[in-house]
């Protein structure tokens, strides 16, 4: 059996109409998280008001920004990039189990008890977690020297989360198996992934340009909005998974 885009996305909107409530309310969970951390670890505002100034805007390239800035500077962005990441990581580690224990126990038609899921749930997330980081920061050095780089290696190791709770591998054959796997199928994978991040430019673009209304509420509104379509596309890989290891 052949498995194809139009197949993923009808099965992906059924699933979605579906959960659409529990996907939204786990979207909310993640996007709360995120807002938590940065009210328990403040952010240097100095740094951000550097990035968000034209210093950042007219750098060609990270390295470029990286050097236009002085000794105290670098040390304070380093500070705040290792915040961020660990901002980034623990929410998207909770969206990202979140939504694969929903699918995994909706799959299983509920025959199994919601602890059984739980359980799942909490031996899922330090692997994720660390599988994340990896992944992070290969696409993040991807991204640093040029974009086109960092998308294929988003589209490559895409997978790898799915894969982590299909397989008993070592998180390295995890990211092994989803290379391998996508690259061989790249026409279903490539647009799932690519469609994800032009929404998410998109709805930053629209977000980010409505200044009459609080900076901190249309950011709590567009993390909202990007975590969805993230479980979203999350689902996409999992069924995709699904069908290809029964092919």
């Amino acid at each position: 059996m052949s498995i194809t885009v139009r197949q993923l996305c009808n099965d992906t909107y059924n699933f979605v109409s579906k959960e659409i409530k529990t996907i939204f309310f786990i979207s909310i969970i993640s996007t709360f998280i995120s807002v938590l951390i940065n009210i328990l670890i403040k952010p240097d505002m100095h740094i951000i008001s550097i990035i968000e100034n034209n210093k950042f805007i007219n750098s060609h390239t990270l390295f470029d920004f990286i050097n236009n800035m002085n000794e105290y500077e670098k040390k304070k962005l380093l500070k705040y990039s290792i915040f961020k990441i660990l901002e980034f990581l623990i929410s998207k580690t909770f969206l990202l189990g979140s939504t694969i224990t929903l699918i995994t126990y909706l799959s299983k038609n509920k025959k199994k008890p919601i602890i059984f899921s739980m359980t799942f749930f909490i031996k899922l997330l330090p692997s994720l977690f660390i599988l994340n980081f990896i992944i992070n920061m290969i696409v993040q050095v991807g991204f640093a020297f040029f974009i086109l780089p960092g998308i294929f290696l988003s589209i490559l190791l895409s997978l790898s989360p799915i894969i982590l709770c299909f397989e008993k591998n070592t998180l390295i054959n995890t990211i092994r198996i989803s290379i391998f796997t996508v690259w061989n199928n790249i026409n279903i994978i490539g647009p799932g992934v690519l469609f994800f991040m032009c929404i998410k430019f998109f709805l930053t673009k629209i977000f980010m340009n409505m200044h009459l209304i609080n900076k901190n509420f249309i950011t709590l509104i567009l993390n909202i909005n990007i975590n969805i379509f993230f479980s979203i596309l999350t689902i996409y890989l999992f069924r995709f998974y699904m069908l290809f290891k029964n092919t």
